[in-house]
């Protein structure tokens, strides 16, 4: 379940990345856009790598945790953000 708990805290920081990412592409912002993906990428290498070096039978556990926080996370934000009326209706 160690692998599991790396992944909802690196899903946690990919959702934070992804918001970001986003706004970012909306605004246009290359050097931005370059270091938010940059950033992403390396997160997603300090989760898993950790994990397959010491927690092997953990590592589809990892995956579960990333995967369920970023479409939990995402689904919440929309819902949020319509409520709000900043999102698309």
């Amino acid at each position: 379940m160690t692998g599991f708990l790396i992944g909802l805290v690196c899903g946690a920081g990919e959702l934070f990345l992804l918001t970001r990412l986003t706004k970012s592409l909306q605004a246009g912002d290359s050097l931005k856009i370059l270091g938010i993906v940059f950033g992403k990428v390396l997160l997603f290498a300090a989760a898993l790598v950790p994990v397959a070096l010491l927690f092997q039978r953990d590592l589809i556990w990892c995956g579960v945790g990333i995967s369920s926080v970023l479409v939990v996370g995402a689904f919440v934000i929309n819902v949020l953000m319509r409520r709000g009326g900043k999102g698309d209706r």
